[in-house]
């Protein structure tokens, strides 16, 4: 029967993590003859085999330096017997190499965890994970405007967004791409992101969640090189498991040891400044139970979106109330028009749109308030259009001419609505001639009859359903509303009151998994050889594949390789990485019997 327990990597390795957890934690040492790798009785003939193995090479393709870790049952005195040369004794040493290196390049850290958490001292912040408590993706301002004021204290600012919305996900956007920019980052899109949503979501319903969240912190790892403070974005990775999305977020932010910030939206939230009032203090003492509930610092909330007509006047409200309730008072944005609008450059993004005429770089500050669907006469396109406001995006066939001419000739006198664009459907081009006269009048701009003209492949009905659900994303483009952010955020968040949550530091609060990854790392930049010596055994078999699919160190593993190939088969496992070696026939072992008097 196969064992539905989760395997402990190994034995022997686990004998490593579990000592070096003892020393960091100040606790007793593990006993000296815990093994790292358990073996058969004293007469198996595997004992010389692995001990041989220390100080030989062997023919085969991943052959096994001298520096190979292994460790038999009992103390290293009782293994030196079993070493036939003063070579292999010389090489017995290397043993403990790893877990020397590892206490070696530990030291520093270990003693400054020790004595925070003796002292319950607080270290410097140098991350803050930043994340929405609603389903809503509309947090691009509050970003932005963070990120600016951190530069003003912080030399080299990162960002890492540990899960990234799929691109075919109803919560995808473009806050990696604005960051990138924002922060002048050098690297690419890709190394600034864990996984994908799709990605997590399939580990976590796999019960994978610990894989999980190892690989993103390497990619953390990874990215924040070079920075001294971290912006990490916490993602709602699917509008239908937001409980899922909040304990995924929880888990990172713990084992990056991170502090939270929380945004809340306040879009459908009343309008007067007494209900508004009570709603944030409710709302943000919610969301400081519910981050310290979960072992985490809590830095504040920032309310997003509030629509308010006298944000001064709640401002001032707000800050005795916070202070009465010893809540943080990081202050608020308020539901902004011009942010909210939708923009020509990220209308086009979002339909997929390609530039056919017109000034080649898409304005960023023409305004899209509604989309038309032409398919009628021009006479009665005209008659509605006068019911439109300036801004009106129209949709129509490439083969009206007529349209696409009339709109430009009805510029002139000024009667109707200005036309943001002309979006042409089914990816189809107007006839040569109307070509012809839009390039004369695109050559001409100065006469202001050019209308910027686009293509999409869907048809009409599509782009028109596409239009209805786009979005008013910050594209890196929108540098108005880029700035608008960046203004706001100046104006109604209290930037003091920021900087002086994070000047305060944190008490450390290091999980079992952030130190976990502390190990795995060190044993990576290591990358050591182990042995194993029981090659029939299934939790060995696990543990090998959870060793290499961690990229821990490399793995041989003694016995039969059919048996151990059938077992790792019927287990799901991967072993194609593992230098599996048949005992019974090695020469090795001839070797060791001929010497033997």
């Amino acid at each position: 029967m196969t064992s539905t327990r989760r395997p402990a990597l190994f034995t022997g390795f686990w004998c490593l993590v579990n000592r070096q957890a003892r020393r960091i934690l100040g606790r007793s040492q593990a006993n000296s003859g815990d093994p790292f790798v358990r073996t058969m009785d004293g007469h198996s003939p595997r004992k010389p085999i692995a001990a041989r193995y220390l100080g030989h090479g062997h023919a085969a393709a991943s052959p096994i330096q001298p520096n190979a870790v292994v460790c038999l049952a009992g103390s290293p005195e009782s293994v030196a017997d079993l070493l036939p040369t003063p070579q292999d004794a010389r090489d017995h040493a290397r043993m403990w190499t790893l877990r020397n290196t590892i206490r070696r390049t530990a030291m520093p850290q270990r003693r400054a965890l020790t004595a925070a958490a003796i002292a319950q001292g607080k270290v410097p912040i140098d991350n803050l994970f930043v994340t929405s408590t609603e389903l809503n993706k509309k947090t691009a301002p509050v970003l932005i405007g963070l990120a600016n004021t951190l530069e003003q204290k912080f030399a080299k600012v990162g960002y890492f967004r540990p899960i990234q919305p799929s691109a075919d996900s109803s919560m995808a956007d473009h806050h990696v791409e604005v960051m990138k920019q924002q922060l002048g980052l050098n690297k690419e899109v890709s190394q600034l992101y864990g996984v994908t949503s799709e990605r997590a979501i399939e580990s976590w319903l796999n019960g994978r969640e610990d894989d999980l969240v190892e690989e993103i912190l390497d990619r953390f790892e990874q990215c924040r090189e070079g920075h001294d403070f971290m912006i990490i974005e916490g993602s709602q990775i699917s509008k239908h498991e937001s409980a899922m999305s909040w304990k995924i977020n929880v888990d990172i932010a713990k084992a990056i040891g991170s502090p939270v910030l929380t945004i809340s939206d306040f879009s459908e939230s009343a309008n007067t400044n007494g209900e508004l009032l009570e709603e944030i203090l409710s709302r943000t003492a919610l969301n400081k139970d519910q981050v310290e509930d979960a072992g985490l610092t809590f830095i504040g909330n920032i309310a997003n979106r509030v629509n308010t007509k006298d944000p001064q006047a709640l401002r001032a409200a707000l800050r005795p109330k916070m202070d009465e309730k010893d809540l943080p008072f990081l202050g608020f944005l308020p539901n902004d028009d011009f942010i909210a609008s939708k923009r020509l450059n990220e209308v086009t993004h979002q339909l997929g749109a390609t530039q056919l005429f017109g000034t080649k770089a898409i304005p960023n500050n023409v305004v899209v308030t509604s989309a038309v669907v032409a398919t009628s006469a021009l006479k009665d396109l005209f008659s509605h259009l006068k019911n439109y406001k300036d801004g009106a995006l129209v949709i129509t066939s490439a083969d009206r001419s007529d349209i696409m001419l009339g709109l430009m000739a009805s510029r002139l006198p000024g009667i109707l609505p200005n036309v943001s664009a002309i979006v042409l459907t089914n990816g189809s081009y107007p006839h040569s001639n109307t070509q012809e006269i839009l390039k004369g009048v695109e050559a001409l701009d100065k006469t202001g009859l050019s209308i910027p003209i686009f293509s999409v492949p869907e048809d009409t009905f599509t782009t028109a359903d596409k239009f209805s659900k786009v979005s008013t994303d910050i594209l890196p483009t929108s540098q108005l509303k880029i700035d608008r952010s960046k203004q706001l955020f100046d104006e109604f968040v209290e930037k003091e009151n920021l900087i002086g949550e994070l000047d305060e530091g944190m008490v450390v609060n290091r999980s079992p998994k952030q130190f976990q990854h502390f190990l795995f790392s060190k044993s990576r930049a290591v990358q050591r050889h182990i042995v194993l010596t029981e090659g029939e055994d299934i939790r060995v078999l696990q543990a090998a594949d959870q060793v290499l699919r961690q990229n821990l160190s490399k793995v041989t593993i003694l016995g039969n390789p059919e048996d151990i190939q059938r077992h790792a088969k019927s287990l799901n496992l991967d072993l194609s990485r593992a230098n599996i070696v048949r005992t019974a026939e090695s020469e090795l072992l001839e070797k060791r019997h001929a010497s033997e008097p």
